[in-house]
């Protein structure tokens, strides 16, 4: 027979049992909220070596490749950076200079993917034309890793144009799974590279008041463009998805990542990789509307859910006078 104390020290266990279950199921719960609701992006920068603008000075080129690895160093920023492979020749002979900046990328750890050898737009040109172009620019990547023990995996598309109809875009897809190239898309699009002209002109003016203001009005418009993008996750998915920005190796980008990568940090991103972003499940989303714009991932998936221009008015632009001073 069972004492009243033995029947009451039972039921106490039974209870701080029940108390450390209803416990871990509170943690777990909320640890599974706070799971879905991470905020993560991946940081892409195109058309390396450097966007030069113009200034082919190797001291230059030399600086804005140190001090974008030097921030994405300091910010544990898994970065991966798409090459034009045409500038790393002169002529027809490869540059040992232009070389050596895709190796330090490398070196430092940074992925490196193919936006093929001379940036064709797709849009212009023949499946033939494209992927013979593509191809050449492969070869090149593929010899440059290599050497460091690495293989080459994502292929990004020049302008973001993937194909203006469905069978133009099918014919590049299926080409490049053939060719075991991953797609590197971009949910996070901006016109950075008109922000980085014009900074590049206020510079060479020497104009600090001018370049300075840029800087600045560069981070706003890059918050509102965050913004922008969280929302249309949201109202897609309903869920923070995780995001992939297009940035380009510009003089602009060197000087000011520090303070972009801050700003993400402030609105509560974690850095990832590449590969880590596109176990995302968003990135099966099919895309079923098709034309010649290059345009973010989130801007085609919400076109093919049939969503119309009201759900994208919102979408910041870079101030005029910005505007004006890359004409």
């Amino acid at each position: 027979m069972i004492g009243l104390s033995t029947l009451a020290n039972t039921h106490k266990d039974v209870e701080q049992n029940y108390m450390k279950f209803f416990s871990l199921v509170i943690i777990f719960s909320f640890s599974s909220i706070v799971c879905a609701q991470q905020k993560q992006v991946c940081f892409s920068i195109d058309d390396l070596p450097v966007v030069s603008y113009g200034i082919n000075d190797t001291s230059f080129q030399k600086d804005i490749t140190a001090k974008l690895i030097a921030s994405f160093t300091r910010n544990h920023i898994p970065t991966i950076g798409f090459v034009i492979v045409k500038k790393l020749f002169n002529d027809t002979l490869r540059s040992s200079f232009q070389v050596s900046l895709i190796e330090q990328w490398i070196d430092c750890g940074f992925d490196i993917g193919n936006h093929t050898y001379s940036h064709p737009d797709y849009n212009s040109v023949s499946l033939k034309e494209y992927t013979d172009d593509l191809l050449k620019g492969e070869v090149v990547i593929k010899e440059i890793l290599a050497r460091k023990g690495r293989h080459l995996k994502y292929y990004r598309h020049p302008y973001l144009h993937v194909g203006s109809t469905k069978l133009k875009a099918d014919s590049l897809s299926d080409f490049l799974k053939q060719h075991g190239s991953t797609i590197a898309p971009v949910t996070i699009d901006t016109d950075d590279y008109l922000f980085a002209l014009a900074y590049k002109r206020a510079r060479v003016k020497n104009d600090t008041a001018l370049y300075k203001r840029i800087g600045q009005d560069y981070l706003a418009y890059m918050e509102k463009k965050i913004l922008f993008y969280e929302y249309q996750a949201q109202a897609l998915f309903g869920r923070n998805i995780r995001q992939i920005l297009l940035v380009h190796a510009s003089w602009l980008n060197a000087e000011y990542m520090d303070s972009l990568a801050l700003l993400y940090i402030s609105r509560g991103y974690s850095f990832i990789s590449m590969e880590k972003a596109l176990e995302d499940s968003v990135y099966q989303t099919p895309v079923t509307v098709y034309g010649k714009w290059g345009i973010s991932w989130l801007d085609r998936w919400a076109l093919s859910c049939g969503k119309q221009s009201e759900f994208f008015k919102d979408d910041p632009d870079p101030p005029e006078y910005v505007l004006e001073l890359t004409k």
